[in-house]
């Protein structure tokens, strides 16, 4: 898996390549509900994955879609909590992007 740089920014735009997909990852941290969460664009075939879903520990996220890929969000704590406030992204949470092979094993090693 890759980690894709992350910052405790309320609002972040990232665009990158993997596994030959061009891909635009938004994230946005939700005060209100406190959770981050993210859309995932691709703008080669213009078509918009996920819109506002939760960055949540230890499931791969996007695996149900018919993407090569997934994200992991991992707490590197130990204490399997999801990103709740604005400083956990990026120190005590990181985020991941794997190949969909990777996922069983990803979720099977937490």
């Amino acid at each position: 898996m890759l980690q894709i740089p992350v910052t405790q920014d309320p609002f972040q735009e990232q665009t990158f390549e993997f596994n030959s997909v061009k891909i635009r990852l938004t994230l946005r941290f939700n005060s209100i509900g406190n959770f981050w969460a993210m859309d995932v664009f691709e703008p080669v075939s213009q078509k918009q994955i996920c819109n506002g879903a939760s960055l949540v520990c230890g499931i791969p996220l996007l695996y149900r879609t018919t993407q090569s890929y997934f994200f992991w969000v991992e707490d590197e704590s130990g204490a399997y909590l999801d990103p709740m406030t604005i400083e956990d992204l990026g120190t005590r949470c990181f985020l991941y992007i794997g190949v969909k092979d990777e996922a069983i094993r990803t979720a099977m090693e937490s």
